[in-house]
């Protein structure tokens, strides 16, 4: 190894230790800063800064409500397109087949509903004779909805 290539290795170790290091000092005025909001947001001098902490806040709010309506939309998306895709899919060669198709493209087999050994919540083919999905406990047959 050369000098330089260790100087560099050096040089790389010191700019990670001094950003964790800046991180965590933000990390702690940051705690600083919640912990004095309170005793100096009715403070002239403080006034801008606690309008725009009161405003950052409601608008992390706003935000964290609006995250969780997408990944609740995201969830019903990903469903119907399993969903979707289970309907065009044959249970005797795996093949997907395009939209209308009533056959299997591939192997001639009718598509439908799939086999109630086949788990419509995580799309495991479970053994015959099973009531629940061995892979996250789904009840299984007739479409049944996860427990």
């Amino acid at each position: 190894m050369t000098e330089l290539h260790m100087v560099v290795e050096r040089l790389s170790a010191v700019a990670d230790e001094m950003t964790v290091l800046e991180q965590q000092r933000i990390s702690i005025l940051a705690e600083i800063g919640e912990k004095a909001l309170p005793e100096f947001c009715d403070k002239p001098e403080f006034a801008d800064l606690a309008a725009k902490a009161k405003e950052t806040t409601q608008r992390l709010a706003d935000l964290k409500t609006q995250e969780a309506a997408l990944l609740a939309e995201k969830e019903q998306a990903e469903k119907e397109e399993r969903e979707r895709i289970l309907k065009l899919t044959c249970f005797a060669c795996r093949t997907v087949n395009p939209e209308g198709a009533k056959f299997c493209e591939e192997c001639g087999g009718k598509l439908g509903e799939p086999p109630k050994e086949y788990c419509t919540a995580c799309g495991t083919m479970n053994g015959i004779g099973m009531k629940f999905c061995g892979e996250c406990g789904a009840r299984l047959g007739e479409g049944a909805e996860q427990q």
